[in-house]
């Protein structure tokens, strides 16, 4: 240093390397605070993934179990009486017969 001061020139080049030192580091530190960001959400996106894929497999058993119970409690001659019903109110005959014409028809 070239002009004199009151603080001891071992004192102001403590401090400059110092500064110098958090400066350089400072990169590095960032970084690493962005990849523990990144890999703590990617943690939880995968905790959600996996609560979604539980809460999906306890909905399905338990339609299971319903449509099962529904299956074994009911009266077979019910069931096909009310099938009957369905197919015979329904128009499903003559859209299934005019769509099998169109079908016909371009195959021409």
């Amino acid at each position: 240093m070239s002009e004199e001061t009151y603080v001891n020139s071992q004192i102001t080049d403590a401090v400059a390397q110092t500064s110098m030192k958090v400066v350089g580091e400072a990169p590095a530190e960032a970084m690493a605070m962005l990849y523990q960001q990144m890999a703590h959400s990617i943690g939880l996106a995968l905790q959600n993934t996996i609560a979604q894929q539980q809460h999906s497999y306890t909905i399905h058993n338990a339609i299971t179990l319903a449509a099962s119970r529904q299956l074994l409690t009911t009266d077979p001659a019910a069931a096909a009486r009310a099938s009957q019903d369905l197919i015979v109110g329904s128009s499903i005959t003559e859209n299934l017969s005019a769509l099998q014409a169109v079908v016909s028809e371009m195959g021409k």
